[in-house]
Formats: C-alpha cells, structure tokens, sequence
C-alpha cells in the first residue's frame, strides 16, 4: 500500500509538469484535486496521449492505495473528469478499475 505522506511526490515525479505546482507534503485531497484539474486540462487541449497517462496513474494509485485515497480518487478524480468521459477516445483511456467505480456513481444518480 502506498503511504499518503508519498502521494503528492509520487504524482510529481510520474508527473513532471505538477512538480512545481504541488508541493511533496500535500494532503492527499489536495494532491488529487491539482491531479485532477491538471487531467482536465489535457483533456480539453486534445493532448490524450498524456492524459493516458493520468487515468494510468489515477488506476495505480486507487489499486495500490489507502482507503484515504481511494476514497479522494472516487470522489475527486472520477468526479472531476467524468463529464469529458462521454466522448468514446476519452472514455477509453479510463482503466476498468476507475470505469466501475463511475458506473457506481452514474447508477447513485
């Protein structure tokens, strides 16, 4: 399991253009909501390719993570970039894992 203390460096350094915009001690909802606003953005520039690897990052993160994060991922990251996820290139980049968990929220509504 990954220890939240980690997480905001452990996005930074998979991440390199949030290294300076997150600071390493962030607070896991703080770290996933910079996360997340940055995948939006990539998203609505078209650039998929590095958006892929967000929603990879995004799945790490919720598979190996602490029910904290997990729970930040659910009620963050999916909340956040669900909207742009019902454009077919986009919604396929989204791991499985993080699919099921939108269809859950989609399914609450």
């Amino acid at each position: 399991m990954l220890p939240d203390a980690k997480v905001s460096l452990l996005i930074a350094l998979q991440i390199p253009a949030l290294k300076y915009s997150m600071p390493p001690t962030a607070a896991v909802t703080t770290a996933i909501s910079a996360f997340s606003t940055y995948t939006r953005q990539l998203i609505r520039l078209g650039q998929l390719q590095e958006a892929r690897k967000c929603f990879s990052m995004a799945g790490v993160l919720y598979r190996n993570g602490s029910q904290l994060l997990k729970t930040a991922i659910e009620g963050v990251f999916v909340y956040a970039v669900s909207p742009f996820l019902d454009a077919q290139p986009v919604k396929e980049l989204l791991p499985s894992s993080l699919q099921q968990v939108r269809s859950r929220h989609l399914q609450a509504i």
